[in-house]
């Protein structure tokens, strides 16, 4: 049973973490040195020079057509000179996955729309503008309503506090949002979940090395701490494949977890380079998603009243949200995909979004949101028609490789 197919309490989709594929070529130890010269030392003294030379065994590395990056989820081909999809009556453009332009009227009701709405976290900004065609259009930024929603956005995702300082709010300077993204790209250089491992790690090995058998909810405890450190850095699907199963208790739980913690910490500080790479293609202060549509439509829009986010809407108002059910649309496909509706423009609606990815590194970015453009139900312009599609490619380039099991991530 796929991981994203469970349900939660209350009818909702359990939210999809997009794991890392554990058949993923890791990136060869070579390279950990390179980019971090006093990692490995300090995951040595914490773990042990065997258990850092376990986890940095060679493994194969070559390449993958599967694991490329994602393609860009919009239609290819220009609507206007330089621009990749231009609504029907033209108040709407985006380019690339990181732009998206607008009206200045159709922004400042979009606002409006969504700062009457006290569950939505978001409100839109305008920014610079561009000429699409005869029409002047302004780049659409959404912002928080206030820094208290930044931090409320990111505790729920379980990220460290000091995050909320990387997002951008409502009426901040261009010199504060400048400044804040240059410490959100110093901040992955030196990133906190890497302390957050090197310190588990070392409440195991201490834990292990006493004298007396490990009482049972010390084991639990630490046990539930790996789990959701490795779901948090890694993905849903690496903690699948490669926790230890079935669970042992005292001691030898322990000894469990001290093998697991360094081929995690190996894995993480092994998809660093490409985050950084990943992540200073966004140059505008964009705010932080999961690696998961559910939860990334949660974070922005909050649940609507009239059922929550799991409900079919032809045309969602703003502040509303798109959602198909793909449950048995492909094997290795999503379960559902989520879109909160930011904008519209006549029968299209500019969405703010994420699209789980196992194959992907980042499990938090601003590179993982991107805007979409979709339009009137029942055309191949619509929501459902497009993101169909677009399931169909994900689950083709994310199946597990010829020859494995199969076993679902």
């Amino acid at each position: 049973m796929h991981a994203h197919e469970r349900r939660a309490p209350g009818g909702e989709p359990a939210p999809r973490t997009a794991a890392r594929d554990p058949q993923r070529p890791r990136t060869p130890a070579s390279a950990l040195p390179t980019h971090r010269p006093d990692a490995l030392r300090t995951l040595q003294r914490a773990a042990g020079n065997a258990a850092v030379a376990r986890a940095l065994a060679p493994a194969d590395t070559a390449r993958d057509p599967r694991h490329a990056p994602p393609v860009q989820r919009f239609a290819e081909g220009e609507a206007a000179p330089g621009f990749d999809k231009v609504s029907a009556n033209g108040g709407i453009a985006i380019r690339g996955r990181y732009e998206a332009y607008a009206d200045p009227g159709m922004i400042t009701a979009a606002a409006r729309d969504l700062d009457a709405q006290h569950r939505v976290a978001i409100t839109l900004e305008r920014g610079a503008a561009v000429q699409v065609g005869e029409r002047t259009l302004y780049r659409v930024l959404p912002v928080y309503k206030d820094a208290a929603r930044a931090e409320a956005a990111t505790r729920g995702a379980g990220r460290a506090p000091e995050g909320a300082g990387h997002e951008p709010v409502s009426g901040d300077s261009a010199a504060q949002r400048n400044d804040k993204r240059a410490a959100y790209l110093r901040s992955l250089a030196d990133p906190p979940e890497f302390k957050q491992l090197i310190t588990l790690t070392q409440r195991i090995t201490t834990a292990l090395r006493t004298r007396t058998e490990p009482p049972g909810p010390v084991v639990d405890r630490l046990r539930s701490d790996a789990m959701k450190l490795a779901v948090a850095t890694m993905g849903g699907g690496w903690a699948a494949a490669k926790f230890p199963y079935p669970e042992r208790t005292g001691r030898e739980g322990l000894t469990d977890l001290a093998v697991l913690m360094p081929g995690l910490t190996a894995d993480f500080l092994a998809g660093l380079p490409a985050v950084e790479n990943q992540e200073s293609l966004v140059h505008e202060l964009l705010i932080t998603l999961p690696n998961d549509c559910q939860g990334a439509a949660a974070q922005l829009i909050g649940r609507p009243a009239d059922g929550g986010l799991s409900v079919r809407r032809d045309a969602p108002a703003v502040g509303e949200n798109h959602f198909a059910d793909l449950t048995g649309a492909a094997p290795d496909g999503w379960a559902n995909h989520f879109a909160a509706v930011i904008l519209r423009d006549g029968h299209d609606s500019l969405t703010y979004e994420a699209a789980a990815d196992r194959t992907g590194a980042l499990q938090h970015g601003k590179s993982l949101g991107y805007f979409a453009l979709y339009g009137r139900a029942g055309t191949d312009r619509s929501f459902d028609t497009v993101i169909r599609a677009q399931n169909l490619a994900y689950a083709a380039r994310t199946a597990p490789p010829s020859g494995t099991d199969g076993a679902p991530t």
